[in-house]
């Protein structure tokens, strides 16, 4: 059984094609800059870029993360780490949407 660190345990998931979940490290808070430039990105001209995986090793090689584009919150809660939801600028196909949702 895997075992992960809780404070290394993330929710991120894909919600659907346009929206994923993201959660900053537990080190980011609302109030500081780095925080106020994620849950404020569009206001302050701050681009989010999201790479994902699914797994972080598979067969003991690490696994790469893949470019699915640029997004811009629009919903957040919590502090450290904060959960934001981010619109992705273009849907993913429908393809990639269902390798990073389908459990195998």
């Amino acid at each position: 059984m895997l075992h992960i660190k809780e404070s290394l345990n993330y929710h991120d998931e894909f919600i659907n094609e346009r929206y994923f979940q993201w959660q900053t490290p537990t080190s980011t808070s609302q109030n500081t800059e780095r925080g106020k430039g994620i849950i404020f990105n569009e206001a302050r001209g701050v681009k989010l870029h999201l790479f994902v995986r699914k797994y972080r090793e598979i067969d003991g090689k690490t696994d790469p993360y893949i470019y699915i584009g640029n997004g811009n919150t629009v919903e957040y809660t919590g502090e450290k780490p904060i959960t934001v939801k981010i619109k992705l600028e273009h849907e993913i196909p429908a393809n990639l949407y269902k390798e990073f949702t389908i459990k195998i």
